[in-house]
């Protein structure tokens, strides 16, 4: 059973990058959260979004790693 405060948290933060597209703090919690919820495509479509503004941002590069191990795509795909 889902967390019904995590699907509050969701609906927050859907919200916020609505009117916030680039807060990359909010897009992090975002993928994080969407991992937990085990929907791993859109968590990697989100870190991919924050790589996309900051390269070099740690935390996206290995919450796309871990996505792409629990949806079996290769790492070299990365980028």
């Amino acid at each position: 059973m889902l967390n019904e405060s995590w699907m509050v948290r969701l609906a927050e933060l859907q919200e916020v990058l609505t009117v916030f597209p680039t807060d990359l703090a909010s897009r992090c919690d975002l993928a994080l959260l969407l991992e937990r919820l085990d929907q791993h495509e859109e968590a990697q479509f989100n870190w991919k979004a924050v790589l996309d503004s900051d390269p070099n941002n740690l935390k996206a590069r290995e919450g796309i790693a871990r996505c792409r191990r629990r949806t079996g795509r290769p790492l070299q795909s990365l980028l």
